[in-house]
């Protein structure tokens, strides 16, 4: 996160030795932050929407910090309809965005909740918009990214000019955003917007629509190697545990964090199923019964010959937790793309060895 003096500092190397411009863009009025509450059906607090319309400024932190404030403890979402605005402003306020896990998305305020109208998000806003933990576009939102330029040549171009870009690749890898972002700004031309579809803003890590990458790694506790994969999503954080154990050779244990709903699930959950790719496949027996630790579901099985086979293979690796209506479960699925000759070899190690 930039501090106070290294934000001065980029502030007039872009203000006033820079006079960057915006690609001309005509900006709207100082932003508009608008607070949207509800309630679910039990008439517990839903999460608040913030929208926030207009110029982002110097003031914008502050005035977007007090709003979330205001909106109760649940994560809210910032939703952007903004032309851009103060380029350090902006990073600041996705820095405090990042730091207190707002969620945000692209779209309008309409006065009804969840039913936001379609919106933009150009220039300066992109950056703010990069620093939401889930980031959610449709296909409706505009997305746009331009290069900032000087209007007349000065001799000082090419260092400020490393200054600014040093500071714009720094922020979106800091939020989690890749830095060909910055390339993709370097490459339009002076005076120039280019939109970004949502595939390309999602290639970018710009747009997450709510499913963060997957961590697949092998590590050791005391003495015992396991294989862990795990994948945070908008429902929830999946987790899967595989060891060395058991007549297959493997335990599965799975975790699964789904907040306040993790009660309700233990209650309800009849039945328990390993989940690959589309497919379900039944879990006779559990190694104990599912329960509550710390802030995950914990449920762990020896998977038959059948269900390691079809591991080895599977695109999607995940658990369901299902109460007793068949047509429903609780539950999560970890793209095991990345990682499945990882996923592979330790299932055979374990097989093997046993």
């Amino acid at each position: 996160m930039l501090s106070s003096a290294d934000r001065s500092r980029l502030r007039n190397a872009i203000s006033l030795a820079l006079g960057l411009a915006l690609a001309g863009i005509t900006l709207a009025s100082q932003a508009k932050i608008q607070v949207l509450q509800s309630t679910y059906p039990d008439g517990t607090a839903a999460p608040a929407e913030i929208y926030l319309s207009g110029e982002i400024t110097t003031s914008t932190t502050k005035e977007v910090t007090q709003a979330l404030d205001r909106a109760g403890p649940k994560v809210p979402m910032l939703a952007f309809d903004s032309a851009g605005g103060d380029l350090v402003a902006a990073m600041e306020l996705g820095d405090t965005l990042r730091r207190r896990g707002v969620n945000t998305s692209i779209g309008k305020y309409s006065g009804e909740y969840g039913k936001p109208l379609p919106g933009v998000c150009y220039s300066a806003c992109v950056l703010s918009f990069g620093g939401g933990h889930f980031r959610f576009a449709d296909q409706k939102a505009q997305i746009g990214v331009h290069r900032f330029f000087r209007k007349t040549a000065s001799s000082s171009d090419l260092d400020v000019g490393q200054v600014v870009s040093a500071a714009i690749t720094s922020y979106l890898i800091r939020v989690g955003v890749s830095p060909l972002l910055f390339e993709k700004m370097a490459q339009v031309g002076g005076g120039k917007m280019q939109l970004l579809s949502v595939s390309e803003a999602t290639s970018l890590a710009l747009v997450n629509n709510g499913l963060l990458p997957p961590n697949w790694v092998i590590e050791g506790k005391q003495g015992a190697v396991y294989l862990k994969g795990e994948q945070e999503t908008w429902n929830g954080t999946g987790k899967l545990l595989f060891s060395c154990s058991g007549p297959s050779g493997i335990k599965v244990t799975a975790l699964y964090d789904a907040g306040e709903n993790n009660q309700n699930i233990l209650n309800t959950a009849r039945s328990f199923t390993l989940k690959l790719n589309s497919q379900f496949h039944t879990i006779p027996k559990l190694q104990s019964a599912p329960k509550i630790s710390g802030d995950f579901l914990m449920a762990s099985f020896v998977p038959d010959s059948t269900m390691l086979w079809d591991l080895q293979a599977a695109e999607q690796i995940g658990f369901g937790f299902h109460p007793q209506r068949a047509e429903s479960f609780y539950g999560f699925l970890i793209d095991a793309r990345p990682e499945r000759d990882m996923i592979r070899s330790f299932i055979n190690h374990c097989v093997t060895r046993n």
